[in-house]
């Protein structure tokens, strides 16, 4: 007869996705990850396989989190500029407002193990591909409303958007002044 599991396994998930969204892949040990779980090694296992199948589960998890958050962004109100602003506005504060600066999970994984593993590449680049596609739409709402220039078509300025925001992300880990992240956010937007 099979026993019966004695824990939740939706929230062991997503405490390990707050154990390796504070870490990385590699500085996360086994040991991390039984007690940010409150599992037994044998149980961690028994759940998740293997530490990399957590890992991957884990960015599963973390991108849908994000999905829905970024999504609701949508249905903000007001134009399209200023729906796009509070967009980039909250990542920026709870990504880089952190004590511990832990920035964007999918951007450290992507940084740290890039397409080393197939998986997690496949996984970076859906959530990549989401958000730069929810910036696109905000874009072209505020091109359609006046807000925004229509200057080159929405994809195209949210590929640079995009890749603004995540620059903005990475240097927010490391800066000595903490208003830098803002303050390059107001200069993203005027651009636009």
């Amino acid at each position: 007869m099979a026993r019966h599991k004695e824990f939740d396994e939706q929230q062991a998930l997503d405490q390990a996705v707050e154990t390796f969204w504070s870490g990385t892949y590699a500085s996360t040990s086994t040991q991390d990850l039984c007690e940010s779980t409150g599992l037994s090694r044998s149980s961690l296992y028994n759940a998740f396989s293997c530490k990399a199948d957590l890992y991957q589960r884990s960015l599963r998890r973390y991108g849908e989190l994000k999905d829905a958050e970024r999504t609701a962004y949508l249905e903000h109100p007001g134009t399209g500029r200023e729906a796009l602003e509070a967009l980039l506005g909250h990542v920026l504060e709870t990504q880089g407002g952190s004590e511990d600066r832990r920035g964007c999970m999918v951007i450290n994984a992507a940084v740290e193990i890039g397409g080393d593993d197939d998986e997690v590449a496949s996984l970076t680049r859906a959530s990549l591909d989401g958000f730069r596609g929810v910036v696109a739409q905000l874009i072209a709402r505020g091109q359609d409303d006046g807000s925004i220039a229509t200057t080159a078509p929405a994809a195209e300025l949210a590929t640079v958007v995009h890749a603004a925001l995540n620059g903005l992300q990475v240097g927010a880990r490391v800066a000595t002044d903490p208003a830098a992240a803002g303050r390059g956010l107001q200069t993203l937007m005027s651009l636009l």
